[in-house]
């Protein structure tokens, strides 16, 4: 029997894309669930020990995928092995194993601290997955430099509860002022080249909208005054996180809606 020469039809770019995303969600919600499991195993004397081993088998899972996340990169590099569309691929193995070590390195150096911080850092890792994949560059900033503001207010506020750790509130002030620059330079760089970038010797257009660059020269601005305004009335942390959450929810709608 003559043999079909008829091929695999390829996976659109549609669909590889929603396999990403799922993938993501996926491996965050598990990470959860084991998340959950080890601090019930750690915070009980007579499950301890359980706990630490199986925090020691985790840090061993994710070494070991390193070692294969940096195989397949090298084999992809050097043409032996496609990379193009496969989720399976060195880049992400070795981006999740990266996650898996710090992760577990720091629940055996700090105790069970840290779970609490990857309860919220891992869904969050999701959403901005979903979000850059499925709305405009512009808006995936935006969201970043949001979520950014929100994580700095939070680290002036606990600052500020020590008279010791003062000059840390200022110094995270001054990373915003900072990150603030940093993007308004690079805003203005990108408006001169018209949103085209180079990247490995190719031209690269970001597809950035009309409206894209005075979004994206107002939200660190707004950003770090709300940053300043945490620092300088710490009372009204509340408002200043409202203020920037509002902020979000309504270029999050506006940028739905142009979706549609």
């Amino acid at each position: 029997m003559a043999k079909s020469n008829v091929g695999k039809k390829p996976i659109s770019e549609e669909e590889y894309t929603t396999n990403k995303v799922l993938t993501v969600f996926s491996v965050c919600l598990l990470g959860v669930l084991v998340l959950m499991i080890l601090q019930r195993l750690l915070d009980y004397f007579d499950t301890w020990q359980t706990g630490m081993l199986v925090t020691k088998i985790l840090l061993g899972i994710g070494v070991l995928g390193l070692i294969c996340g940096a195989f397949l990169r090298v084999r992809e590099v050097s043409g032996k092995r496609q990379a193009a569309r496969h989720v399976l691929c060195g880049r992400n193995v070795l981006l999740a194993s990266v996650i898996l070590v710090l992760a577990m390195a720091a629940i055996l150096y700090l105790g069970t601290g840290p779970i609490k911080g990857l309860y919220v850092i891992l869904p969050v890792l999701a959403v901005y997955y979903l979000v850059y994949h499925s709305y405009a560059r512009e808006f995936f900033l935006i969201a970043l430099d949001t979520g950014v503001a929100l994580g700095l207010m939070w680290l002036v506020r606990r600052a500020l509860d020590s008279s010791n750790y003062v000059w840390v509130a200022y110094a995270v002030l001054g990373a915003a002022v900072v990150l603030a620059v940093v993007q308004l330079g690079c805003v203005a760089m990108l408006r001169g080249k018209n949103g085209i970038i180079i990247r490995h010797g190719k031209k690269k257009d970001l597809h950035f909208s009309r409206n894209a660059y005075t979004m994206l020269t107002i939200t660190p601005v707004l950003m770090a005054v709300l940053v300043a305004a945490v620092l300088f009335a710490p009372t009204h942390i509340l408002i200043a996180m409202g203020v920037a959450a509002a902020y979000l929810f309504i270029t999050a709608v506006y940028y739905t809606v142009k979706l549609m």
